[in-house]
């Protein structure tokens, strides 16, 4: 067995243990403790997704979602007492899409996250049918992205804002991954009063 394989596998182990910890934190009333293993436990599992999307072994499970449900989904993690004030706005949906929508969730839930730790007051999640295809938006009111991560958004250099840049790395591949007639996924990163962050899939 190669060290990536027993290092994926070991991943896998502590994720299992990650969640094991954020139950009994939950149960104890710890929400701090459940969150930040929560947290950690998502980080690894986009660690190894971007793992089997290297050596190939990643592949999508198409069908057809409903854009606006998957946007209500990423507000579930919001609780009473925070300052970030997290709005939707689906009133451009289209009632369908096709997508896999695992993946895709696990993008979009990180770009909140990533937006919800730099937001001064408020966070906006838009999802519309533009002439791209389907457009999955994320902005905030923060001071916005650094240079170095518009400049180099999806590169296997340092880029995020406080972090390793995988996030943005693995949205592109799974955007890049959705494919039809000839027009793949995108990512796009902008600051237009703070960071806004896209995730395009082709019709």
């Amino acid at each position: 067995m190669s060290f990536s394989e027993i290092a994926a596998l070991t991943l896998h182990d502590v994720k299992n243990r990650l969640a094991q910890l954020a139950g009994r934190a939950e149960a104890a009333g710890d929400v701090e403790t459940m969150r930040d293993a929560i947290a950690a436990a998502d980080a690894l599992t986009r660690l190894l997704v971007y793992y089997r999307a290297e050596i190939g072994s990643l592949g999508l499970n198409i069908d057809a979602h409903a854009p606006a449900d998957l946007a209500a989904e990423l507000l579930d993690g919001q609780a009473a007492g925070d300052t970030c004030r997290v709005e939707l706005d689906c009133s451009r949906a289209p009632t369908l899409w096709f997508y896999d929508e695992a993946l895709v969730r696990m993008v979009l839930a990180n770009a909140v996250q990533n937006a919800r730790r730099h937001a001064r007051t408020h966070v906006r999640i838009e999802v519309a049918e533009g002439d791209d295809g389907l457009e999955f938006l994320v902005r905030d009111d923060g001071p916005g992205y650094p240079d170095t991560v518009l400049d180099h958004v999806g590169t296997a250099t340092r880029v995020s804002r406080n972090g390793t840049g995988l996030g943005l790395r693995l949205g592109r591949r799974v955007a890049e991954m959705h494919e039809n007639a000839g027009q793949r996924g995108q990512i796009r990163l902008a600051n237009e009063g703070g960071a806004v962050f896209r995730l395009i899939l082709p019709r």
